[in-house]
Formats: structure tokens, sequence, C-alpha cells
């Protein structure tokens, strides 16, 4: 999949900057009640993500409770890489998906207070089962994301560590300046993150992007793991 991923670009700028600092996907956010929002329709959105597969880098198309029909068409037209679902979609909708074809990625969206590994098998098997990868956030309500909110990182790593489970993305409060220690305390081989490379908020900010790659690639390094 990927290893580090800045979500909610909005402009080649954006990705360039990712693209520069070693981010290996972005995500186009099409949640129009989000402050990050693109338009699929819109052709600056066909031409970023064009500008993000010439760069190498995977564009992660993200959807909040939108049929099969939308979601494929939207993937095809835009030629992404993967689709993720963060809303309160069924597992039968990533399952007609996947027979398209498509590469399904799911947010699981846990409590920041109060987790346990059995609370976090329990929400990710019907998504496991059917091969999504999935992406372990904070529950944001109505917002579905992006409220800068960490999970609790030493649960996840008792969960992931009992589970033998590696195919999995961390998001959930992450920035710069706490990602090095989120990897190292939970484990995991692949993060997520948009408020955390902003400033101001919704305004993705080049050398928070750039800190925030760097670190996260050097934990890796330091804790010898590698893309899954």
């Amino acid at each position: 999949m990927f290893q580090v991923k800045i979500c909610g670009v909005r402009l080649k700028s954006d990705i360039g900057a990712a693209a520069s600092a070693g981010a290996d996907a972005i995500g186009l956010n099409f949640f129009d009640n989000s402050i990050r929002f693109v338009d699929p329709r819109d052709d600056v959105t066909k031409e970023l993500a064009a500008f993000a597969e010439a760069r190498r880098i995977m564009s992660v198309g993200v959807f909040v409770n939108a049929s099969v029909d939308e979601i494929a068409r939207i993937a095809s037209e835009l030629g992404l890489s993967a689709v993720q679902l963060h809303g309160n979609e069924s597992p039968s909708i990533a399952a007609a998906l996947i027979d398209r074809g498509l590469t399904v990625i799911r947010a699981i969206k846990l409590p920041v207070a109060n987790l346990s590994a059995g609370q976090i098998t329990q929400s990710c098997q019907p998504w496991h089962d059917l091969g999504c990868h999935l992406l372990l956030d904070a529950d944001a309500g109505q917002a579905h994301g992006g409220s800068g909110k960490c999970l609790d990182w030493q649960t996840i790593r008792h969960w992931s560590e009992r589970q033998a489970e590696d195919s999995w993305t961390l998001a959930g409060g992450l920035s710069d300046e706490n990602v090095a220690a989120a990897i190292e305390i939970s484990g995991a081989r692949s993060v997520d993150t948009a408020s955390g490379v902003e400033q101001p908020r919704g305004t993705k900010s080049p050398q928070r992007i750039e800190r925030f790659v760097k670190f996260s690639l050097e934990a890796f390094r330091q804790q010898g793991r590698k893309p899954h």
C-alpha cells in the first residue's frame, strides 16, 4: 500500500511538497462538508490526480456515504489508485467495489478513550475478511475525520501484535511533532495525516509536510519497518 499519506490536498503545490519530501500517497477529499473538499467533477481535480500519477505517488479518493456506482465512476474518471470509505458504509459496499477491481481502504473510526484491543478487532474484522486495507482513525462524529484527536497508540500495538496484523495505517491527530512517537509506540508501518500538516487549518504547510514525512521515514527506519 503506502507508508506516508498526506490527505486532503487541494493544490498541485501540496502534492509537489509531499512528493519531494518522500511521501508515497495523497488523499483527495470528496466529502462536500469538509474544509478540504475538492469536487471530483472539476477539471482541476483531474489535474491533481494526474499530477500525483506523474510523480508516481498513489492518489486515494476519500468518500463518505457515496454509492457504489458513483465511487466506481469517479475512480475510473480520475484514475485513482484506491478508494477510501470514510462514512457509514456497510461491508457490502466494499465487497461490490472490490468485485469491480478497486482497491478499498476502510477507515475504522475508534474512540480516543476507553479503547480495548478486542474492540478494535470487532470493528476491523468484517473489513479485514473482505481484504480491505484498514486505516485506524479517531471518531470525529459527523465530521468524518480531520478532528486532530489521537488514538491510544499502546492499545493499538497490543491489538496488532495479538492479531499478527501489519496491513493497517495509523491516522488520527498525527503531526510532525508526534508522528515519530506514534510509530514507535503503536508499531505502525503506515501513517496518514491531514490537519497535522496544516497552518492555518485547511491550508497545507510545505514545511510541516517535509518534517512529517522526514520524521515518519526516520522512525520507520529505526524500527526496521518496510512498506507492507
